[in-house]
């Protein structure tokens, strides 16, 4: 009986509230990689229905500090140099590969956190699948890095102006920023004269305002990609693609990973 069964998704797994049957899975708190776990039995009341590890923040009216955007290449690493560059100060194609093997070490030495039935495979397979330099990051891989670094990881959704925090069970004393258009990560800094401030305490608010304006602005301009309804021209042999699975294949397929959308 599907009235009798639990969505589950995010890290770690909350519920999903599945009462409005038209809702579609941007608006649910769910991204295109995301793990969907069902579970049968009906949800307790004592239970909240929430969007998972989401929060969504209205923009704001009027900010005091500046937030900048900085665009690191479209190669299926975007989410590791982004991490990279706000944690790291480096977005270079070594240190993606470095976290690859971060994330993979963290998910081995905490299998009650990452449970094969949230990876989709079993941690070992998943632990050599995650290396490959074609795969793309996600929900699991920000909260296994937030976990590595003990720094919580703020996602800014161009699109929904959402922010999912991953991180937030670790009790983490600051946080990093980074920006998502439906299929590209970017990280965020704030500018100063000593260099881009990159990490800020949890309860900064003023900098989650500025990156929630970032994100405003942009959603104006389309800067976004919009999974239910997109068409993408690859930028390497000009081939028109419908849809992110589409996309997936193609890269893979030919080794072209840099797609432009039709606006």
């Amino acid at each position: 009986d599907i009235s009798q069964q639990k969505l589950k998704s995010g890290f770690p797994p909350k519920l999903i509230n599945t009462e409005e049957k038209a809702a579609l899975l941007l608006n649910l708190g769910i991204r295109s990689g995301d793990t969907v776990i069902v579970e049968k039995g009906a949800p307790s009341s004592n239970q909240t229905l929430t969007p998972a590890q989401s929060q969504q923040t209205s923009a704001p009216r009027s900010v005091s500090r500046s937030i900048i955007r900085k665009v690191v290449p479209s190669d299926n690493s975007c989410l590791f140099a982004s991490v990279g560059f706000v944690l790291q100060g480096d977005e270079g194609q070594s240190i993606a590969t470095a976290l690859r093997c971060v994330v993979g070490d963290i998910v081995l030495s905490c299998p009650d956190q990452f449970p094969d039935v949230l990876l989709g495979k079993k941690r070992e397979e998943y632990v050599g699948w995650i290396q490959n330099p074609s795969i793309w990051g996600g929900g699991i891989e920000l909260a296994a890095l937030a976990r590595h670094f003990a720094t919580e990881l703020h996602v800014v959704d161009t699109q929904s102006l959402r922010i999912d925090r991953f991180g937030q069970d670790l009790n983490c004393a600051e946080k990093a920023y980074v920006i998502y258009d439906g299929i590209h990560y970017d990280p965020l800094y704030e500018p100063s004269s000593a260099g881009p401030v990159t990490v800020f305490p949890v309860g900064d608010a003023d900098i989650e305002s500025a990156a929630m304006l970032l994100a405003s602005n942009a959603k104006k301009a389309h800067n976004y990609t919009d999974l239910a309804n997109f068409t993408l021209k690859c930028g390497t042999c000009g081939l028109g693609i419908a849809g992110e699975k589409v996309a997936r294949q193609h890269a893979k397929e030919t080794g072209h990973t840099n797609f432009e959308e039709f606006k």
